[in-house]
């Protein structure tokens, strides 16, 4: 690949990159991003996904029939992680409002670390494997668990994140949702290829 090929490929995936954003945005506030934070992004995990794996489907298509399926189910884990974080900031309200509760504070911490891991692996996981409610939340949590490291990386580039847009506060709408989504799938590919790597060899070694 020469470097004009190189430049012309990485420019055309910035500009898809940038689209997919104003996407995002725009489908999470047609929801009044409550009921639409959710299906927007399944529908930009899918797109994004499509991406990486470069398959050639119309984006916007893609994009729009994916927040049209997903819509309800979308919002039922919507639901369900709302609950889940106001249960957390109430907690360390209660942990930070009263002195008798600080011995909760680590256990609190643990528990957070393992929600929002959760949280970074759903969508990876809901538009990588077909699977019910119950079992994609399961699937999405044991992730976790069997990959800290890609965890740690996903918290990192949110940190980064953080930090550039406070810098380049202009960015965000550009960036912010189809930026975090692309490398969370990347990071989460390449720990499912490791999980499905090493059951192929325990596989053949049995």
């Amino acid at each position: 690949m020469t470097f004009w090929e190189g430049f012309h490929s990485f420019s055309t995936r910035l500009l898809k990159i940038v689209y997919l954003n104003f996407l995002w945005l725009f489908f999470s506030m047609l929801g009044f991003f409550i009921f639409g934070l959710f299906p927007a992004t399944i529908a930009l995990f899918t797109v994004v996904r499509q991406l990486l794996l470069d398959v050639e489907k119309p984006i916007t298509q893609t994009f729009w029939q994916t927040y049209k399926k997903e819509w309800l189910r979308g919002n039922g884990y919507a639901v369900l992680a709302y609950v889940v974080l106001l249960i957390l900031a109430v907690d360390f309200y209660m942990i930070y409002s009263f002195d008798s509760l600080s011995i909760l504070l680590i256990p609190t911490i643990i528990i957070t670390f393992l929600i929002f891991g959760t949280l970074f692996f759903l969508f990876p996981v809901y538009v990588h494997f077909e699977l019910p409610f119950f079992v994609l939340i399961k699937q999405a949590f044991l992730f976790t668990l069997t990959s800290p490291s890609t965890v740690f990386l996903n918290a990192l580039l949110v940190v980064v994140m953080y930090g550039l847009f406070n810098i380049m506060p202009g960015a965000i709408p550009l960036f912010i949702g189809s930026v975090l989504s692309y490398f969370v799938m990347l990071f989460s590919i390449r720990a499912f290829k490791k999980v499905e790597q090493k059951k192929l060899l325990e596989a053949v070694s049995t």
